[in-house]
């Protein structure tokens, strides 16, 4: 420009030159949220060092123009906001009636569906496996926490691996203004769907992390965003990279089955079911390992038993040590649980002939003690149920759990039980 003024009115403003956040983080365990606030600190107007726990992002220009924005408002200052992790397992929340376990579940095969073709999932627990999640909140008491499903993963593309967070929620306010710093891009679809994006990087503690995100906003009052970086997974040692390309993320948020007001195709399932959420020692398993065994599972045969999905699907517990499925057996007035559990590196137990109230314990000739528990309800006023635990340990240290609760008292009897905790193929190869 020839106007030295318009010059100066073009370059970042000391105000939004540098933007130093100090982080904390509290955990709530009793609702088990995990909240993290990141609060604006005004440059000082002497040079300081960067503070530790500081969080940078890029310079702000403003006055700008955005494509697709009318009118830029200029940067934001002195916000705070939240992000909340749930440990929440429940999809039952009457404060938002369009959500449930089956609506998440179609949800969630969309998502999974509209990667691309060379994008893979990693080997984790369900709750990192892309899979949404229950709400949080009440709707009429959240103060800016909960309100959303969330699904969550590291992705892999080719030799390098980064993170991609999805939320779905039902608007609650107007679609907000264009705000410098806080997109690159308002698109405007011709059925009336707005989508903004952002191509952009922060800095915690000088380590710098690549970020993209779309958020659209959709004519039935959905509001769907989708976050990409390249956040490895913890000690995966791949090369890090943003997994997905801004229409790639874009493609994803526009899926119509994400929308609230998406029909659920009849026969829907739940998503899978968190399991194994302790700790647990032993090894961490490799996916190989996992998938080896779920050709195991996949072949055995549960004549008269109708699940929701398929055995042999193992993910990783929640806080490793094992790998886990649980699904939903169905009978006439009555939904059971069944669960599998295989861990290594277990010891085998001490006194194997010993016996407890419901339970028995014996060794096999080569070494492998097998542990049975049953329990019956003696509750007149209910209808009577059953929980049955078989537990294999092998002289490797592989540990098979098989647990049955609210079982059907004719429905997978101990013997079955234990006949499939001591398949050959569920030990370690």
């Amino acid at each position: 420009m020839e106007n030295g003024d318009d010059n100066d009115a073009a370059q970042p403003s000391p105000a939004v030159n540098r933007w130093t956040v100090g982080l904390t983080c509290a955990a709530i365990v009793a609702t088990g949220y995990l909240i993290a606030w990141l609060v604006h600190e005004p440059e000082p107007s002497e040079p300081t060092t960067r503070a530790e726990n500081s969080y940078v992002t890029p310079p702000v220009t403003f006055p700008v123009q955005i494509p697709g924005c009318d009118v830029v408002e200029p940067p934001r200052e002195g916000q705070t906001f939240g992000i909340v992790h749930s440990v929440t397992y429940e999809y039952d929340n009457p404060s938002y009636p369009w959500f449930s376990a089956p609506k998440a579940g179609a949800m969630t095969q969309a998502l999974q569906d509209g990667l691309p073709g060379d994008v893979e999932i990693a080997f984790a627990p369900v709750t990192r496996s892309l899979v949404f999640q229950p709400i949080l909140g009440d709707a009429t008491q959240n103060k800016g926490f909960g309100g959303w499903t969330s699904a969550n993963a590291t992705l892999l593309r080719g030799d390098r691996e980064g993170a991609l967070s999805v939320t779905v929620r039902q608007a609650t306010k107007p679609i907000p203004p264009c705000v410098a710093g806080e997109l690159d891009e308002r698109r405007h679809l011709p059925d009336g769907t707005i989508v903004d994006t952002d191509d952009t990087w922060y800095e915690i503690n000088g380590v710098r992390t690549l970020t993209r995100d779309a958020t659209a906003y959709l004519p039935d009052g959905s509001v769907a965003h989708a976050n990409a970086t390249d956040q490895p997974a913890e000690g995966s040692g791949r090369p890090r990279a943003v997994p997905l390309a801004i229409d790639e993320l874009v493609a994803l948020v526009t899926d119509p089955e994400l929308r609230i007001s998406a029909p659920v195709p009849p026969g829907t399932s739940s998503p899978p079911e968190v399991c194994l959420p302790f700790s647990k020692s032993g090894a961490v398993i490799d996916q190989a390992q996992a998938r080896r065994w779920d050709a195991v599972l996949a072949q055995i045969p549960l004549d008269g038993v109708t699940l929701d999905r398929p055995l042999g699907t193992l993910l990783q517990g929640e806080r490793d040590g094992g790998v886990c499925q649980a699904v939903q057996v169905t009978t006439p007035g009555r939904q059971s649980r069944l669960a599998i559990v295989i861990s290594t590196e277990q010891p085998l137990p001490q006194e194997p002939d010993t016996s407890s109230y419901g339970g028995a314990t014996r060794r096999l000739p080569d070494g492998t003690v097998v542990e049975t528990h049953e329990e019956r309800s003696a509750a007149l006023a209910s209808t009577p149920r059953t929980d049955r635990t078989v537990t294999v340990t092998r002289p490797s240290g592989t540990q098979i759990e098989i647990s049955f609760a609210d079982a059907p008292a004719e429905l997978l009897p101990l013997a079955l039980l234990e006949e499939i905790a001591l398949n050959p193929g569920l030990d370690v190869s």
